[in-house]
């Protein structure tokens, strides 16, 4: 994985943690040795697993960690780390996960879409042509199609993958983010592109293979799924 040696503004990566003590060590050892100009905050929601603990004893740098005590939720984590990342200044901001579902070699590619074509969020897509899954079960394909297919129809997005949490933003759409604050789950991704849609954002698709977590358990469940729906519903009434 190779940066390219086209001039690179200022960026920051988002990665949000809850027990991932096996995984987030390793995700970064892995990043910066490939791209070591990037500034890395990791939102960690006080994880039992001691993920904080084996973050502190890395000796990087460039590498934030925001343990928050009071707060949960992949959405508020992902606000947390946008606020941040625009307080220090920073162009382009990338969120992603910490458990290698999110494969970090197409963060190139996706770093000189959003430089070069001028995009305020590139999404990491499963559902254009050359993106995929791998190793998810038949429910996780049928929630994930479903739930992409009735976000494009109630918003008229021109995306296929509303739902990706691999992506990159802008300044002004990471600003435009964090509106999204009562989105404190998985709903914070649809809420991102509508608030981008809304705004007239470009916004374009990277194609990557997703593949499923081999390390840890995914926190999506039940009560997420249902939260997610029931936020989509409240968006289409008050857009």
């Amino acid at each position: 994985m190779s940066y390219g040696d086209y001039a690179m503004r200022k960026t920051s990566v988002v990665i949000p943690t809850y027990n991932e003590k096996d995984n987030i060590v390793k995700l970064l050892k892995v990043m910066n040795e490939a791209i070591p100009s990037l500034n890395y905050l990791v939102v960690d929601d006080n994880s039992p697993d001691g993920t904080y603990d084996v973050l502190r004893k890395m000796e990087m740098k460039n590498l934030e960690v925001i343990v928050r005590t009071n707060e949960r939720g992949l959405g508020s984590a992902i606000r947390t780390g946008l606020e941040r990342a625009l307080k220090t200044e920073s162009e382009l901001i990338v969120t992603m996960d910490a458990d290698f579902s999110h494969d970090p070699a197409y963060l190139p590619g996706m770093l000189k879409m959003a430089e070069e074509g001028g995009y305020d969020i590139v999404v990491g897509s499963r559902y254009v042509k050359g993106g995929g899954i791998e190793n998810w079960p038949l429910k996780r394909r049928i929630v994930s199609k479903g739930a992409n297919f009735l976000f494009r129809v109630a918003m008229r997005s021109y995306l296929k993958d509303n739902t990706s949490n691999y992506r990159v933003y802008s300044a002004r759409a990471a600003r435009e983010a964090l509106n999204c604050n009562s989105a404190d789950g998985y709903e914070f991704q649809i809420c991102s592109i509508y608030r981008a849609l809304k705004s007239n954002l470009k916004m374009g698709e990277y194609p990557i293979v997703f593949k499923d977590r081999e390390v840890g358990k995914s926190k999506l469940n039940n009560g997420e799924i249902v939260r997610w729906f029931k936020f989509l519903v409240s968006l289409l009434f008050s857009s």
